[in-house]
């Protein structure tokens, strides 16, 4: 756990506001229709003197969602998930608890000086140029992500106000603090363990378990949706770009390509990138002109192609919002962009038993082995006699990795450890049950919590802060009227 907070620290005290300016680049979230009351329609809400503008909600949903995007779903987050997991009333919500706190901070005569808008901007590496506050860099950075200047100003001023009220109530850490919270993470066991493997337990089924199994379990077995489909493809490595070419997209685009320590790259360093990515774009044109046309009925489609359950998610996503008959714009993939015709929806069947007998007799005795590994797990676990792998901390995965476990596997088991009450434990996993006792215990390594002190303060600080900040809020919300106003 130390270890991944360590490598993630800097998103570790990320909060659901995230700045304006940190994912531009990325691009904003299309908008589909939202219901705004007619009377309140510059805002979304209304909060003692603040107002939550439109603009200011599109935002904050957009850093909201390319955050997710990046950083959770690893580039896979649809809208559609994205309205799953209420992403807009997140938003919506820490809007109004920010203007809560700009309503208080205004009340204690908490300002933005005007220097120190100045020195925030000057700072901020997205607007330099050779290392430098370059005015021309900062108009078109705001261009490109659909911001006025007063806008994005006004928004840095609401956070150098927030920031300077919450150093106000932010409370400080006491040594106490950090040697209980330090414990917690390196409290060390040393453990015995031992691996029972499903692969050596033997299960004999016969056809008639297998035919009942399947009876009760029907609704497992069933034929996925497929689409059949008329398709266009664009491919990025046939277009042919000049020198030129990619020198002027570099210059208009270079801010998007940058090292790990977030300098622009040069156009040798980033070349192969940038002639990628202007590839993809002239494709995307192409793309745009096929699809227009295979709409008018002026061409036909090349290839016939059937999507499965195993294809690409966004394709299948965009197939399964669609109908019969439907074109749908082109659709960015690894070689280029497709343009796909939908012809024909296969709607998901249940299989008979002889389609779904293999994988019913599967399931079976995987389920048959894992309860007698559960059995002969709870039999072993008052005498077994295992490996002892000396002294091991929450955090020491890479000692288990030793073992033969993979990291996921081992960070589940040390979270099953520590979070256990018990002496003695086992723990399934789909193919092996791991026995475990504890022999000693550790309760404060002092190395590592000198080692660790900073992340550990940093921590307990989030922790304090995000309590005093929600009792605060409570009290703030009986003294500020809220007039919300999106649906």
């Amino acid at each position: 756990m130390i270890t991944w907070m360590q490598k993630h620290r800097k998103y570790l005290v990320v909060t659901i506001w995230i700045s304006t300016i940190a994912f531009v680049g990325a691009g904003f979230v299309g908008w589909g229709v939202y219901d705004y009351n007619t009377d309140r329609a510059s805002s979304v809400a209304k909060v003692g003197e603040e107002k939550i503008t439109i603009k200011q909600f599109q935002n904050a949903y957009s850093n909201l969602y390319n955050y997710y995007n990046e950083k959770v779903f690893k580039g896979t987050l649809t809208k559609e998930k994205a309205k799953e997991l209420k992403l807009d009333n997140l938003t919506i919500n820490q809007l109004i608890r920010e203007a809560l706190l700009l309503n208080y901070a205004h009340d204690l005569g908490i300002g933005a000086l005007d220097k120190e808008l100045k020195e925030k901007l000057v700072n901020m590496k997205i607007f330099q140029k050779n290392g430098v506050f370059d005015k021309d860099q900062y108009y078109l950075v705001l261009k490109r992500i659909g911001q006025k200047p007063k806008e994005f100003e006004d928004g840095l001023k609401k956070e150098i106000v927030l920031n300077k009220l919450r150093s106000i109530i932010s409370p400080k850490t006491t040594v106490l603090e950090e040697e209980v919270f330090g414990a917690s993470f390196f409290m060390e066991d040393k453990l015995e363990i031992s691996t029972i493997k499903t692969a050596d337990i033997n299960v004999s089924i016969d056809e008639n378990q297998t035919k009942e199994f399947w009876q009760k379990n029907k609704n497992r077995y069933v034929k996925a949706t497929t689409y059949e489909t008329e398709v266009i493809r664009v491919g990025q490595k046939d277009i042919n770009i000049t020198e030129n070419e990619i020198s002027d997209f570099y210059k208009s685009e270079k801010f998007r390509y940058k090292d790990e320590k977030g300098k622009i790259l040069s156009l040798d360093k980033a070349k192969d990138k940038v002639a990628k990515d202007l590839r993809f774009k002239k494709a995307k044109k192409i793309a745009l002109k096929k699809y227009l046309l295979l709409k008018k009925g002026k061409i036909k489609a090349e290839e016939k192609v059937t999507f499965t359950q195993m294809s690409d998610k966004e394709i299948l996503q965009k197939l399964k919002n669609a109908k019969k008959g439907d074109i749908l714009k082109p659709i960015k993939e690894k070689s280029g962009y497709l343009v796909i015709k939908l012809d024909i929806i296969n709607l998901p069947k249940p299989m008979n038993y002889e389609e779904a007998k293999d994988l019913a007799k599967a399931d079976l005795i995987q389920t048959k082995k894992l309860e007698l590994l559960e059995k002969k797990a709870m039999t072993m676990l008052n005498d077994f006699k295992g490996k002892e792998i000396g002294f091991i901390s929450r955090d020491d995965y890479k000692k288990l990795e030793e073992e033969n476990f993979d990291q996921n596997e081992a960070v589940e088991l040390l979270n099953n450890i520590f979070a256990s009450t018990q002496k003695r434990g086992y723990y399934i996993f789909k193919d092996k049950a791991v026995l475990y006792k504890i022999l000693e215990q550790k309760l404060l390594d002092d190395k590592k919590l000198k080692e660790n002190k900073d992340i550990i303060v940093q921590n307990i600080n989030k922790l304090k802060e995000s309590a005093v900040e929600n009792s605060l809020i409570a009290k703030l919300q009986n003294r500020y009227k809220i007039e919300k106003y999106y649906k």
